[in-house]
C-alpha cells in the first residue's frame, strides 16, 4: 500500500507532534508546516494527498492557505482545525472552499486521521472507477 502524504500545518508543536505521531501510526507521512507559507511551499512541491490545517497560524491563517490550495487544486481533501469552529460554520466556508471537515478544538487526533483517511479513499475511488458503484461495501460488520 503507498504511503500517502499529508500536510499537517500546525504552529502548536505539542499538537503538531501527536498528529504526527497519529497519521504515521496509520501508515501516513506527514509533513509538518509551523505556519501556513510553509504549508503553501510544502503544497507546491506537489504530491500532497490531504491536507490538515489549523486556522490560527502566523504569515497565513488556514482560510488564507486554503484559498491558495484552492486556486491550483479544487479536489485535495482539505480539513481545518479551529478554536472558533460556530464562527467558521456560520460563514459558509466548508461548501465555499470545499472543506471536508471543520474541527473544533479540542477534537479527537484518531477522529480526524479516519476522517482523512476516508477522504482520501473516496478521491482514489472516484478517480479509478467513476462509472461503476461500490458493491464490495455490502456485508455485516
Amino acid at each position: 500500500m503507498p504511503t500517502h502524504t499529508i500536510i499537517i500545518a500546525e504552529d502548536n508543536p505539542g499538537l503538531a507532534r501527536v498528529l504526527s505521531f497519529k497519521f504515521q501510526a496509520s501508515g501516513f507521512r506527514p509533513l509538518i508546516c509551523r505556519d501556513g507559507q510553509y504549508a503553501w511551499d510544502a503544497f507546491q512541491e506537489g504530491n500532497i494527498a490531504a491536507i490538515l490545517s489549523d486556522q490560527e497560524m502566523p504569515r497565513m491563517s488556514g482560510i488564507e492557505f486554503c484559498r491558495k490550495v484552492r486556486s491550483v487544486d479544487s479536489d485535495v481533501p482539505f480539513f481545518l482545525v479551529t478554536g472558533r469552529q460556530l464562527e467558521l460554520a456560520n460563514r459558509g466556508l466548508e461548501s465555499e472552499l470545499n472543506i471536508r471537515q471543520i474541527f473544533g478544538k479540542p477534537f479527537s487526533p484518531a477522529e480526524v486521521v479516519r476522517a482523512v483517511q476516508e477522504a482520501i479513499d473516496e478521491s482514489s475511488a472516484g478517480k479509478s472507477s467513476v462509472s461503476h458503484p461500490d458493491v464490495s461495501a455490502s456485508g455485516s460488520a
